[in-house]
C-alpha cells in the first residue's frame, strides 16, 4: 500500500492525479488472458544441475537440431536499406550502434513486404514496442492514405518515443502487459479489417504472450501474419511457453526444457560467467570483453542480467567456448521451433530465418508466419 501526504485543502485535486488511487481497468485488460493455467516448474540454475544430465540435454538439443531445424532455417540475403529507413541511416553523424538497429528494422520491413502482409485497412500491432522505432518506419512505409494504422503496445512508459511524431495520424499507443491484453477489445484493432503482429527483440516470455494474443479468440480470424524477432530466451518460462506440448512430442521433457533455459545463455554471453566474475577478468580476456560489449550494445533495451549459467567444472574442459556458443544458439532455435509448431497448429505457414547477419545482432532469428 502506497501512502500519500497532502494538505486537506489540496486533497480533492490530488485524488485526480495520484498514482496510488484505485483506477478502473480499461476493457482491453483481462488478467492473465494470454497466460495458460498450468503448474509452474521451479527454475533451476544450470550450475545446480549435474554435469551428466546437462550432457544428455546437449546431446538431445544437437540431435533435434540436426533432424528438424538445420535444413529448415534460412538466411535472408542482405538487401539495400529500406526507403523508409534510408534517410536516417545515411546521416553522416549516425553511430554504428544506431545503424545496426536500423539495419534490423529495414530487414523486418522487407520481410513484411515480401510475405505480402502489406494491405489497406490493416492495423500493424507492434508488441513490446519500446520507443516505437519499428512502428515509426512501418507507418511511413505503409500507412499513408491506405486506411491503415499502427498500434504500439508496451508495459512501460518511456520518454522520447518515436510515435509522438505520429499523434493524430493513425497511430495509437497502449500501456499494457501482453499477458493481460485482450486485443479484440482495442478500438484500433477491432475496427481494422486485418491485423499484422510485429516485434523487434521481444524478450523471452513476452514472445509467448504475444503469440497467444495474436491467435486468441476474436483476433485469429483477422490476423494475416506475424513477424517477430525473438531474443532473451533465458527469460522464457515453462508455464507460459507455447511450445511445451510440441517439444514434449519430440522428447523434450519439462526438466530438459529447464536445462535448455540455461543453455541458451551460452549463445550470447561469451564465456558463460556472470557479470560479477567478468569485472575481474584478466588482460588475456580482452578480445572476449570486446565481443561481449558489441553484443550488449546491439541489444539495447534487452535484459543482459543473465543468471549464473556457467557450466559445471567438468564441462569446462570438455566443451570449448565456441562449442558452448553453438549449443546455446541451437537451444534457442529449438525453442523458436516449438513456437513455429504452435503457429502451424493455428493455421499459419511458418518459417524461421536469420533476418540479419550475426555481426549485426547475435539475436538474429525471426519467426515469420502468414495465413495459409
Amino acid at each position: 500500500m502506497i501512502a500519500c501526504t497532502c494538505y486537506i485543502s489540496k486533497l480533492e485535486k490530488h485524488l485526480t492525479i495520484c498514482n496510488a488511487r484505485q483506477q478502473d481497468q480499461p476493457p482491453y485488460i483481462e488478467y492473465n488472458i494470454n497466460t495458460p493455467i498450468t503448474n509452474a516448474v521451479p527454475r533451476i540454475l544450470l550450475s545446480e544441475i549435474p554435469g551428466d544430465i546437462i550432457i544428455q540435454v546437449i546431446n538431445k538439443v544437437n540431435s533435434l537440431y540436426d533432424k528438424f531445424i538445420k535444413s529448415n532455417i534460412v538466411s535472408i540475403p542482405e538487401r539495400v536499406i529500406h526507403a523508409a529507413v534510408a534517410p536516417e541511416f545515411n546521416e553522416t553523424d549516425r553511430q554504428e550502434s544506431s545503424r545496426r538497429h536500423l539495419r534490423q528494422t529495414s530487414s523486418l520491413l522487407w520481410l513484411v513486404e515480401e510475405e505480402n502482409l502489406v494491405d489497406n485497412e490493416t492495423c500493424y500491432v507492434e508488441l513490446g514496442a519500446g520507443k516505437g522505432q519499428l512502428s515509426f518506419y512501418a507507418h511511413a512505409a505503409w500507412c499513408a492514405g491506405a486506411g491503415s494504422s499502427v498500434l504500439l503496445v508496451d508495459r512501460a512508459t518511456l520518454r522520447h518515443k518515436r510515435d509522438g511524431r505520429l499523434r493524430g495520424r493513425g497511430a495509437a499507443r497502449l500501456r499494457a502487459e501482453l499477458a493481460h491484453l485482450a486485443l479484440h477489445r482495442v478500438p484500433a484493432a477491432a475496427t481494422a479489417r486485418r491485423l499484422v503482429g510485429l516485434a523487434k527483440h521481444l524478450c523471452g516470455v513476452a514472445t509467448d504472450y504475444a503469440l497467444r494474443c495474436m491467435t486468441s479468440e476474436g483476433v485469429l480470424g483477422k490476423t494475416r501474419g506475424v513477424v517477430i524477432a525473438t531474443c532473451c530466451h533465458h527469460r522464457c518460462e515453462y508455464s507460459a511457453y507455447v511450445g511445451n506440448r510440441h517439444l514434449l512430442d519430440m522428447g523434450v521433457t519439462a526438466e530438459d526444457l529447464n536445462a535448455m533455459l540455461g543453455l541458451v545463455s551460452w549463445a550470447t554471453c561469451g564465456d558463460g560467467r556472470n557479470r560479477l566474475h567478468r569485472q575481474n577478468k584478466p588482460a588475456s580476456d580482452e578480445h572476449l570483453a570486446t565481443t561481449e560489449t558489441d553484443h550488449s550494445n546491439s541489444e539495447v533495451g534487452c535484459d543482459n542480467n543473465l543468471p549464473d549459467e556457467a557450466p559445471p567444472e567438468q564441462l569446462k574442459h570438455s566443451l570449448s567456448r565456441e562449442q558452448r556458443e553453438q549449443v546455446g544458439r541451437r537451444a534457442k532455435a529449438l525453442l523458436d521451433w516449438g513456437r513455429k509448431l504452435y503457429l502451424e497448429e493455428k493455421g499459419f505457414n511458418v518459417k524461421l530465418c536469420h533476418y540479419v547477419p550475426i555481426g549485426v545482432s547475435p539475436e538474429n532469428v525471426c519467426i515469420v508466419a502468414t495465413k495459409m
